[in-house]
């Protein structure tokens, strides 16, 4: 079975939906109320052609394969930025015991509906959801704090650090997930969005609430390494992923994107890769 037809299957078979988080994501893209849960003006990427289909939902699972390699029953599970939730409601149906955080009340709103939602169509499931700023989340110890795409909207950024460090596990496991930033072409389109306000302030539409935010403000995964190494936790980052989500329904392009990443050699290629993933462990 091809990855698409994986996915598709998965899209009206609960036990199927189980098998990677790209499942469960594809499971969730079809089967929510869109009104309630707004999968499809978020990740409108998801729903186009299938020519572009493999190359995304591959590199989906590629991005959390830190993050699958760690599950299992009773892992004690912290996502910051969590947004809608499916990674965290995949990993809590695996048996994990799951919290996730999120500024932002429409995105964690959706994330407690998502909550019923599976409870009502695959299994009963606890999520803790919760909509805070990390640095007033009370101190509690996690085996596994990841992210996505979130860690450049840290700040202020030395304090997030040392907080992450804290709410770590001994022997906790820390994956962060984010753009490349020595890719220029990232580098330009986050330049056309903030310009020189690397750090704003922002304020929760739906309670007022003032937070500072990093606007874009990218991170090489060396300065990740270096910064968490200060406190105790020790990592690497790799690059990976060659072809932006623009151009993955272009079947020549992914081919010679697969053919390359196969080899191995797209670490080599630093100015062309698309994310960056730390992982640290807290010694």
């Amino acid at each position: 079975m091809s990855i698409t037809s994986l996915k598709a299957a998965a899209m009206t078979d609960a036990n199927i939906a189980l098998v990677s988080p790209s499942a469960f994501f594809a499971w969730c893209l079809h089967s929510v109320d869109q009104d309630q849960i707004p999968f499809r003006a978020n990740y409108p990427q998801y729903f186009q052609a299938s020519g572009s289909s493999d190359y995304l939902w591959r590199t989906y699972d590629r991005r959390l394969s830190d993050v699958i390699g760690l599950v299992r029953p009773g892992l004690r599970v912290l996502e910051i930025g969590c947004g809608i939730g499916s990674d965290l409601h995949w990993l809590a149906l695996h048996g994990a015991r799951v919290t996730g955080i999120d500024v932002k009340s429409e995105w964690t709103t959706a994330a407690k509906l998502l909550t019923k939602h599976v409870s009502a169509r695959i299994a009963p499931v606890e999520v803790d959801i919760q909509r805070i700023n990390l640095l007033d989340l009370p101190d509690a110890q996690y085996d596994l704090i990841y992210m996505k795409d979130t860690f450049h909207h840290l700040e202020p950024r030395d304090e997030i650090v040392a907080k992450i460090a804290r709410l770590l596990a001994p022997g906790g496991s820390l994956v962060i997930v984010e753009p490349n930033a020595w890719n220029p072409l990232i580098q330009w389109k986050m330049f056309r969005i903030r310009g020189f306000r690397t750090i704003i302030d922002k304020t929760d539409k739906a309670t007022g609430e003032r937070f500072v935010y990093g606007n874009e403000r990218l991170v090489t995964g060396g300065a990740i390494v270096r910064s968490f190494a200060r406190h105790g936790v020790k990592g690497t980052s790799r690059l990976f992923r060659l072809v932006p989500t623009a151009l993955a329904s272009n079947r020549w392009i992914v081919g010679a994107a697969d053919l390359l990443e196969s080899v191995r050699i797209e670490a080599g290629l630093i100015p062309v890769c698309i994310h960056c993933v730390y992982r640290g462990t807290k010694a």
